[in-house]
């Protein structure tokens, strides 16, 4: 019989990591019904319970499949100050990097779009989406946008396969730096799916837009980073007014 004196998320995630702990990587473990009935818990509890535990890297959750057990999340560091693609920042971290669900839209750039690359109203451009993993588990979702044709130079992404700096280099078009913004914000159902977390979970929001040598802008990005998984670091110089002041 269960311990009513112990409250029921605490029971949950305790029971499940019972399970976890006799079970491998890479086992699938009971479904949420079998929980509820096994456990004698509410849905919503395990439910709960399986999104902190997928939180923390120790089960992945695949809709429509099942939970499975897996290690913990990867950690990464990474500078802003330096333009990186998140494979490389995957690499340079000691993890095997890789990309699923690469999907290219051809589309009227939306407004918000054309506003940010400074290109006028129905400009046609790519959304490119995809999800880069460190080590086989999900990491970040990706969502670029960038019109056909960028400085005269007709732009065909049908054999896109991973980067996108590289894609646009071999096209003779260079990409000098970005500016970026960087907030904590809850995901959306569409990158939620992507990093196997909930609907709604915090994840660090990384947008930015590209430009060429010439100052041009001419790719406006967004990412959804795993809560926990990239810590980005700045570093912050004292102005010389600030020194000599007293």
């Amino acid at each position: 019989m269960l311990n009513s004196f112990i409250p029921r998320q605490r029971l949950a995630r305790e029971s499940i990591e019972e399970i976890l702990a006799a079970s491998r990587p890479g086992d699938r473990i009971p479904s949420e019904d079998q929980l509820v009935k096994q456990l004698g818990i509410s849905r919503p509890t395990i439910r709960s319970a399986l999104s902190a535990l997928e939180q923390e890297g120790l089960v992945i959750r695949k809709h429509g499949v099942g939970t499975f057990v897996s290690g913990p999340l990867p950690s990464m560091n990474a500078s802003l100050e330096a333009l990186y693609s998140v494979a490389d920042i995957v690499r340079n971290n000691g993890y095997e990097p890789s990309v699923a669900d690469i999907h290219v839209e051809h589309l009227i750039l939306p407004v918000a779009v054309c506003e940010k690359l400074k290109v006028t109203k129905n400009t046609p451009g790519y959304r490119v989406k995809r999800t880069i993993l460190a080590d086989g588990q999900p990491a970040v979702f990706l969502v670029d946008y960038l019109p056909t044709s960028i400085q005269n130079i007709s732009v065909n992404l049908s054999d896109f396969s991973d980067k996108m700096l590289p894609t646009l280099s071999r096209l003779g078009i260079c990409i000098s730096y970005a500016i970026a913004d960087l907030t904590i914000k809850r995901t959306t159902e569409e990158a939620a799916e992507a990093l196997h977390i909930a609907a709604d979970d915090p994840v660090l929001f990384l947008q930015q837009v590209a430009y060429t040598p010439d100052h041009a802008p001419v790719i406006y990005s967004h990412g959804y980073h795993r809560e926990g998984l990239v810590t980005y670091t700045l570093t912050r110089k004292v102005e010389l007014s600030e020194r000599i002041s007293k």
